[in-house]
Parts: C-alpha cells; sequence; structure tokens
C-alpha cells in the first residue's frame, strides 16, 4: 500500500477504535481513493456501512475488495456472509465454496456454506459439513449448534453427549451458542426439564457476556416516539408519501407467527415474500444525511424531513422492492417484525401500505423467545421479566400508531391462524385486496429459502402442537403466566 493510503488506512482504525465513525470512514474513504488496488480500505467502509445498516453499499465495498485480493478466503467469507443476510443465498454460497477451495480450513466458509442448507431446507447437507468441522476443530460452537438442530436419531444422542462435554469448558458467548441448540433438542425429545435448564444456564451466560436490559432506556426510546409522532404530527402531513399499496409490513414480537403469515401468503401468485428486511431501519437511520447534517438522529430528524425529503425515501424504499420482487408481484411483504418500531415512517411514506400485526399468547411466545438464539443486542430476550417489560412497552407503542394515524392494520392471532388457516388466509387476502388463491393452502409445498428460526416448522403442513406449549413448562413460568392474566 502507498504511504498516503496507509497512512489514511491506520487513521481510519484508529478512529474506528475511538469510536469516531464519521472520521474512521472518511478516512477509509480516502485511503481507498489513494490505494485503489488495495483491499483493507474497502473492508473497514463495508464494516461501518453495514453497522450503519446500509447493506447494499457495503456488499459493494467488499466486491471492490474481493476484485483486490481474489485469493482472501477471509474476505470472501465476509462477503458470503453480508449477502446472506441480504437473502442473496445463490451468490452467498459461491463466496463460500469458493473460500473452501482456496484455503480447506476456512471455518467460517464451512459454518455459512452450512447455514444456507439449512436456510434451504437440506439436512443431509447441513448435519455433514458440522459433523466434518467437529471432527477437525471438537467443540466447534457453531458447528455443534448447528447440529444440535438437524441430526436425528443416535446422531442426535451423540450430539447431545458432545454438548454437554464440551459446555463444562465453554466461554460465555461459546455456552449460550450450544445452550439455546441444547434446549431446542430437548425440548424435540420432551425432555422438558432438561431443556428448560439448558435455555437458562444459555441466557445466563449470554447476559454475563453482554449485559443486563437496560429498561429505563427502553422505556425512553418509547416516550420520545410517543412524543414526536401525534396525532398533530400526523394531520399537519397527511397526503405525503406515495400511494402505492405494494409494500406489506408483518410486525410484532418475534416468534408470534410472522414468519408463518409470510409463508402462506407467499403461496400466492402475486404476493412475493421478501424475508426480514432491514429497509425501514436504512430509511431512519439515514435521514441525518438526507438533511445533509451529522445530528439529531432518528427520531428527532422526523419533524424536520419535508413533503420532498419523504417522497425521496418512499422512491428508493420501492425501488428495493423492485429489485428484490419480480413485476407480477403486486405486493412485497417484509416481515422483519421489529418494524414495529418504524410504524410512524410508514405512514408518512407508504399511507396505503398494509400493516398485518401478529399475536400470540404472552405465554407461548415468550417461552419462544427465552428459547431463541437472538443477537447479543437483544437483551431484553434473556429473562422472563424483562420479555414482559419488552412486551408491554410494545403494545404501549402499537396502541399509539393505531391512535395517531391512519394505519392500515389488521391483528392476526397465531392460534387462530393454526385453527382456521383458509378462513383466516382468506380475511388477510381481503384486508390486501387480492383474490383468493388455494395455493396459500399449500404453503409448506413451496421451495423458498427460510432464513429465520421458524425455518424448520414452515416446511411441514400446518400444526398446532405450539399452541399450549407453554403447560410443559408453567412451574418455570411465573412472569409469563401473571402478564397472561393481567391482559385476560
Amino acid at each position: 500500500m502507498p504511504v498516503a493510503g496507509r497512512d489514511l488506512y491506520e487513521k481510519g482504525v484508529a478512529c474506528e477504535k475511538a469510536g469516531d465513525v464519521s472520521g474512521a470512514f472518511e478516512a477509509y474513504r480516502r485511503s481507498a481513493k489513494a490505494s485503489p488496488r488495495v483491499a483493507a480500505p474497502y473492508v473497514g467502509l463495508a464494516r461501518i456501512l453495514s453497522d450503519n445498516h446500509q447493506r447494499g453499499e457495503a456488499i459493494a465495498c467488499l466486491h471492490r475488495a474481493v476484485a483486490c485480493e481474489p485469493e482472501s478466503a477471509k474476505i470472501r467469507i465476509l462477503l458470503g456472509r453480508m449477502l446472506t443476510q441480504d437473502g442473496r443465498l445463490d451468490e452467498a454460497r459461491e463466496q463460500f465454496a469458493h473460500a473452501l477451495r482456496l484455503d480447506e480450513q476456512a471455518e467460517g466458509a464451512a459454518v455459512g456454506l452450512a447455514g444456507i442448507f439449512e436456510y434451504l431446507g437440506d439436512r443431509m447437507a447441513a448435519a455433514g459439513i458440522y459433523r466434518h468441522l467437529l471432527d477437525a476443530v471438537p467443540c466447534h460452537a457453531e458447528a455443534l449448534a448447528g447440529l444440535l438442530g438437524v441430526a436425528e436419531g443416535d446422531a442426535l444422542e451423540a450430539a447431545l453427549t458432545t454438548a454437554h462435554e464440551c459446555l463444562r469448558m465453554a466461554s460465555d458467548a461459546d455456552a449460550a451458542l450450544i445452550g439455546y441448540a441444547l434446549g431446542k433438542a430437548l425440548a424435540g425429545l420432551h425432555r422438558h426439564d432438561e431443556a428448560f435448564a439448558a435455555w437458562a444456564a444459555a441466557n445466563a451466560a449470554r447476559r454475563r457476556e453482554a449485559g443486563a436490559f437496560d429498561r429505563a432506556g427502553f422505556d425512553a426510546r418509547i416516550d420520545r416516539l410517543i412524543g414526536i409522532f401525534s396525532k398533530d404530527f400526523f394531520a399537519a402531513r397527511r397526503g405525503w408519501g406515495d400511494s402505492s399499496a405494494r409494500p406489506v409490513f408483518i410486525v410484532g414480537l418475534p416468534r408470534s407467527g410472522t414468519t408463518l403469515t409470510e409463508q402462506v401468503l407467499a403461496g400466492h401468485a402475486q404476493i412475493h415474500g421478501a424475508g426480514e428486511l432491514d429497509l425501514l431501519t436504512d430509511m431512519a437511520t439515514g435521514t441525518p444525511d438526507r438533511l445533509g447534517r451529522p445530528d439529531p438522529a432518528w427520531p428527532e430528524t422526523a419533524p424536520e424531513l419535508e413533503l420532498h425529503h419523504i417522497a425521496a425515501i418512499a422512491h428508493d424504499h420501492l425501488e428495493r422492492l423492485d429489485a428484490l420482487a419480480p413485476a407480477e408481484a403486486l405486493r412485497v411483504i417484509d416481515k422483519q417484525p421489529l418494524n414495529f418500531w418504524h410504524l410512524g415512517l410508514v405512514m408518512l411514506a407508504f399511507p396505503n401500505a398494509r400493516i398485518i400485526h401478529c399475536r400470540r399468547d404472552i405465554r407461548d411466545n415468550g417461552l419462544s423467545i427465552f428459547a431463541e438464539d437472538f443477537t447479543p443486542e437483544q437483551r431484553w430476550a434473556t429473562d422472563l421479566g424483562d420479555i414482559v417489560h419488552y412486551w408491554r412497552g410494545y403494545r404501549r407503542l402499537m396502541d399509539h400508531w393505531a391512535a395517531a394515524g391512519d394505519l392500515r392494520l389488521i391483528d392476526m392471532r397465531y392460534e387462530d391462524l393454526v385453527r382456521d388457516l383458509e378462513g383466516q388466509s382468506r380475511h388477510l387476502l381481503d384486508f390486501l385486496g387480492l383474490d383468493w388463491d388455494r395455493s396459500v393452502l399449500h404453503f409448506h409445498e413451496k421451495d423458498r429459502a427460510v432464513q429465520t428460526p421458524s425455518r424448520w416448522q414452515v416446511r411441514k403442513p400446518l400444526y398446532n402442537s405450539s399452541s399450549g406449549r407453554w403447560r410443559a413448562y408453567e412451574g418455570q413460568l411465573g412472569p409469563l403466566i401473571a402478564a397472561a392474566d393481567d391482559h385476560g
């Protein structure tokens, strides 16, 4: 790397370590300009762009980095992971496979490739990769957790034994990863007490790793949104945005039935299920750039946005949907459940967008959250009391959205959908303004990639065994049971 480019790159690294994101970005950008054939500045730019929910631009930077260093397995793994997050699984698979051709010991590439086989529903291929990696690296946490999720019969029993042995010497991060998967495997064998103990231990490890949930900060965030997005705020901006009804948002708590709802609807010939997108978060966090200054951040930027800003946000969003969905899709579903945070932006940019609000018995929903391996940032998901607190706050915000603006929203209860698939599907399609299509009843037969924790359930015919699942753990679910009693 030329001296000027190297100095700028080192400045970028120093700024990034110091938390000066804008300084790091500018230094990496100038380094890339000074040394256009060097990969490192592009990797730095990609990291910052990804952290700021600008995944498309981050992927473009990593492609530049690969062009600079085509023999780097490490960069191809980074690109593969980001492509996977973006739902571009064929491209991701090629990057992981190429990385393994460059370095057959590349653990990240093996895990990434196995994960793609899981998303595509190929248990056997995924299990083979996980076993091969565990043979080379005993107690590899990602491989062991993956194997626990796909193994069956004697292979599963062997994986359970290995998991218990590995947990004795695992770090907190690895203990959480293995523990969540161990609990799910034990639950599948109806060993409920052991399963709950495994989840409790995993959540304790995750809290040690990531820290406790900030209830006060969470409440303050909701208060800010409610204060900014008032009835008067929306009334003053009535008529803004794009009239398109193409965007559909499925929101709710995680594990509330959002994946099932999307899978059912995506069976319709005129609906495209796009999975969990970051588009709304990208648009919200990008509002300071549209205003031409770094501060304030969203949602404080909302009152400063003018008609042309909202029009540009809507245009950019629709353009991204056009790139994701076929032209014949009249409705495109974004099933990112946490988009409930951004429904104020939806009402501004897409007044005709439909919102499907998935709801589920908090006892089942909370248990499912407690048992799931979310990102460490989701600290609220590691404690039953925190889950209830988050649930109450989310309900308060959803009630506000419904009261403050003209929200085109329908509630869909998970229990109703599994009890009456055809009736509820007809209800949803009427809400979306589409004709009945019986193919939605055969959603499990569709060959679609599913990148959520429900990826195995939605490949089976509809079942209702997840309703009332909490009863097997009733003695350990005091906060969830009390919350359900409080709300009828």
